[in-house]
């Protein structure tokens, strides 16, 4: 039996992404087990996708993609700051 502890840090590293590989070598786990722990979370809640299932515990429990810690619309690449603008024909030309 998986203890609640176990079972939020499945969901966390899910909404992070997580493959069922790196998931079982985080939490010592054989692949297997997880394998089945989050097919049985995806049964609860109804999801037929580990994306889907990650996209709404994520959401259920109010947590925010890394990298985003004010929950910004934009990607997590993105520059706090907007830089300069340039132009097309700026952006074509390239120093000798």
């Amino acid at each position: 039996m998986q203890g609640a502890s176990e079972r939020r840090h499945i969901v966390e590293l899910l909404v992070r992404g997580w493959s069922d590989d790196r998931i079982s070598r985080e939490l010592a786990l054989s692949k297997r087990t997880v394998q089945r722990r989050v097919r049985r979370l995806m049964q609860e809640h109804g999801c037929s996708s580990r994306f889907s299932l990650g996209f709404t515990l994520g959401l259920r429990l109010g947590m925010r993609a890394p990298g985003r810690p004010g929950g910004s619309a934009k990607g997590p690449d993105a520059p706090s700051r907007p830089g300069p603008r340039h132009t097309r024909a700026e952006r074509s030309v390239r120093p000798r």
